[in-house]
């Protein structure tokens, strides 16, 4: 689903789209200039479906991504790097140092996976693939994609280890992960690694930075004006409340 010149839709949920396996996050592929960059994989039983809809959006398909790209370890949203990382030998496999030693490790603790399958966030049977590829990416850090610049912000709160990806040049957009959804609503979850101190500062900084497409890790997107949604959390911290959460 192609969202703007340069971004597609290439998974989703029952939590989105329902374009690939139900418990997939939103993952996007960013394709500029013969290059691309998958952000979140999914949960990990819909790779087929994800990287055909790569392949249907660019030139090259499966050949023209370099990066793989994780906004936290959660298993909706890392879960397909293993067989990613396998079937795209040449494209680096990136998150925060925390979530790539957890991902490579395949943490289950670290990554919530039993308190997710209590929730039926996750299926109760499933077990995390670990990814051995797995690169550390700092704060601050830029990637090319083409003619589009990706830079990597920590945002923990939702989760320890979160990364938005904030996308400038020939895009303008901010992969926010699970940090706030459409309307400023968040994400509160009553895991180890949830913290409301490091969530009112992640959205405080991210409000900061103006940007037009506004891509979440779950539920709507918007094209336009879409630093909106970050501003609105960010308000409602200011003025001394906790914004809605989605759960």
């Amino acid at each position: 689903m192609r969202l703007t010149r340069e971004i597609h839709l290439v998974a989703s949920g029952s939590g989105g789209f329902d374009l690939t396996d139900p418990y997939d996050c939103n993952a996007y592929l960013v394709a500029s200039a013969g290059e691309a960059a998958i952000v979140d994989t999914g949960i990990g039983s819909a790779v087929d479906a994800l990287l055909s809809n790569v392949a249907a959006a660019v030139p090259g398909g499966e050949d023209a991504v370099g990066y793989v790209l994780l906004t936290h370890a959660h298993p909706d949203h890392a879960g397909g790097a293993a067989e990613l990382a396998e079937r795209l030998p040449a494209a680096r496999v990136l998150a925060s140092p925390e979530v790539a030693r957890w991902v490579a490790a395949g943490d289950e603790r670290a990554m919530s996976l039993e308190r997710g399958q209590s929730a039926e966030f996750y299926p109760r049977r499933y077990r995390f693939r670990p990814c051995r590829r797995m690169e550390p990416l700092s704060d601050g850090e830029r990637l090319r994609v083409g003619e589009v610049e990706l830079e990597a912000i920590a945002t923990p709160g939702h989760a320890a280890g979160h990364l938005a990806f904030l996308a400038s040049g020939a895009a303008s957009a901010c992969f926010v992960g699970d940090l706030v959804f459409h309307g400023g609503q968040i994400s509160l979850e009553s895991n180890w690694d949830c913290s409301l101190q490091d969530y009112e500062r992640s959205v405080r900084r991210l409000a900061e930075r103006p940007f037009e497409a506004f891509l979440p890790g779950h539920h709507a997107f918007s094209l336009r004006g879409g630093d909106r949604h970050v501003r609105a959390a960010a308000q409602r911290f200011n003025h001394g409340f906790v914004p809605r959460s989605v759960v």
